[in-house]
């Protein structure tokens, strides 16, 4: 039997992973006038959009696992950050995933996306180990990104 490291007087451990997949958005808020998206969004407010090769990087703290020493197995984690990050890969978020169909998909608004859809399938992935998703940081430039957390 797998023991956390907190039933033994353990320490909380934090640890970092990245999973990279590239995607296209459109900065339109439908309510608003051309010029008024002109104005707010500047350059990203065009026709059809852009696209930028994101970085995800999801960061998770729990116990040490006492008799393997990992906070989590990064094969698993891995397959997780996949499961939330394949359907975003090559796709136009505005037009392909259902949850930005009402939404501008700013790197805010998918980083929320991410974090929401990461937490449960983390809790699923590891259900006995105390493993928790404390905050996400997406990159969509090298100069830019946005935290997010609950």
């Amino acid at each position: 039997m797998i023991r956390s490291g907190l039933e033994h007087g353990g320490s909380i451990a934090r640890m970092a992973r990245r999973v990279g997949f590239s995607s296209a958005h459109l900065y339109r808020q439908p309510n608003f006038s051309d010029e008024d998206n002109r104005r707010i969004f500047g350059r990203c407010f065009t026709a059809h959009g852009h696209g930028h090769d994101y970085v995800l990087e999801a960061f998770l703290e729990g116990p040490i696992d006492p008799s393997t020493g990992l906070l989590a197995n990064l094969i698993d984690v891995d397959k997780v950050l996949k499961e939330v990050t394949d359907p975003l890969d090559h796709r136009h978020l505005n037009f392909d995933i259902a949850y930005f169909k009402d939404r501008v998909p700013t790197t805010e608004i998918i980083a929320q996306h991410c974090f929401r859809e990461l937490a449960p399938k983390l809790k699923a992935a590891f259900p006995s180990a105390p493993l928790r998703l404390y905050k996400v940081r997406l990159f969509e430039t090298e100069d830019l990104y946005v935290e997010y957390s609950e």
